[in-house]
């Protein structure tokens, strides 16, 4: 049976943490469903609600601005040359990987 439902229009998000990220939020990888064509910016409010202060603080660095130092790649691709937090994360199994930078000098 081909059941055409709104239940089916969610995209699997595969989100890989790198740097401290894991052992902020206790994981280095995890299984995301999102709405189809949901955005970078709408799946890191969704994480942040589910990890907190701890994970917000270390990603944004003001209401919907990345630390200069997050390095976000959709599917291999960095989110800046994909439109930054209003890139869509695509349809079907999509990966994300996120990559805090060190500062250094």
């Amino acid at each position: 049976m081909d059941a055409m439902t709104g239940a089916q229009s969610t995209s699997d998000v595969r989100v890989t943490f790198m740097g401290e990220l894991p052992s902020i939020i206790g994981l280095r990888s995890l299984q995301v469903a999102l709405p189809r064509g949901a955005t970078v910016g709408e799946l890191l409010e969704s994480l942040s609600k589910t990890y907190g202060d701890k994970f917000s603080c270390r990603v944004f660095c003001g209401p919907a601005k990345l630390h200069h130092t997050m390095l976000i790649f959709v599917d291999g691709e960095n989110i800046k040359e994909r439109g930054g937090l209003a890139a869509t994360l695509g349809a079907g199994e999509v990966e994300v990987i996120m990559l805090p930078m060190l500062g250094g000098g």
